[in-house]
């Protein structure tokens, strides 16, 4: 054993040493620095043109996930009534009459995550922008679910009533107007607590869906069938 430990401190020893890892500019471990640098990414890409799509094109990313409205706009200049920077999360809090918006920060090996929160009546609009070697720039598929998944978070909590019950209706998910889904970004911990946005039955409103787990620098969709969402 001792031979086999000096056999490995001699082929340490010779090795040439290791080049420091490469940090990129938006390296950080403070959320109001990563909002620093998701100001000069927008301003940044201010200019850029936006690709135009057809209805039926929007329409298709919608029900897939793929489509994003961004809100990253509204976080330029708030005023954050919690800032817990220690624990890399900012909030405007929940009595602000334009919305709530939250901010918070998830860490991974490789830099970090910085998710985006804003919530008004009837919508919430989530969204993430990642650090790492390659710079500061938005990461629309590491949130990306589906109007499937949605709906299957509801019938995993036992939401869902058969067809020609009192209670709410598939359908009722696939028609509703505004999000289905409310997020709660944590102030502690590594996990976004998912909730019922519908109103109709009001008994359904806030009742717990799942959770989207930080693990391997990817959000994980966990529903109350306690597994991973499909």
């Amino acid at each position: 054993m001792l031979l086999l430990n000096t056999v490995v401190v001699l082929a340490l020893a010779s090795a040439p040493p290791a080049k420091p890892a490469a940090r990129a500019s938006c390296a950080t471990t403070n959320i109001e620095t990563a909002l620093q640098h998701l100001e000069a990414h927008l301003k940044a890409n201010a200019d850029k043109p936006r690709v135009e799509i057809s209805e039926e094109e929007l329409a298709r990313q919608v029900e897939s996930g793929e489509y994003v409205e961004s809100v990253a706009e509204e976080f330029i200049g708030k005023t954050w009534k919690v800032r817990d920077v220690p624990n890399g999360f900012v909030s405007t809090g929940d009595k602000n009459p334009d919305g709530t918006y939250e901010a918070a920060l998830f860490k991974n090996p490789e830099g970090y995550h910085l998710v985006l929160m804003g919530e008004g009546m009837s919508v919430t609009h989530i969204e993430a922008f990642r650090c790492d070697k390659d710079g500061f720039k938005a990461d629309n598929a590491v949130l990306r679910m589906s109007n499937k998944q949605a709906i299957q978070l509801y019938a995993d909590a036992g939401l869902i009533a058969p067809k020609g019950k009192k209670g709410l209706q598939e359908k009722t998910l696939q028609d509703w107007g505004g999000s289905i889904l409310t997020f709660h970004l944590p102030r502690k911990g590594r996990s976004i607590r998912i909730t019922a946005n519908v109103e109709e039955p009001a008994s359904v409103y806030g009742k717990a869906l799942g959770t989207l787990d930080y693990v391997d620098s990817k959000f994980v969709v966990r529903s109350l069938a306690k597994k991973p969402a499909p």
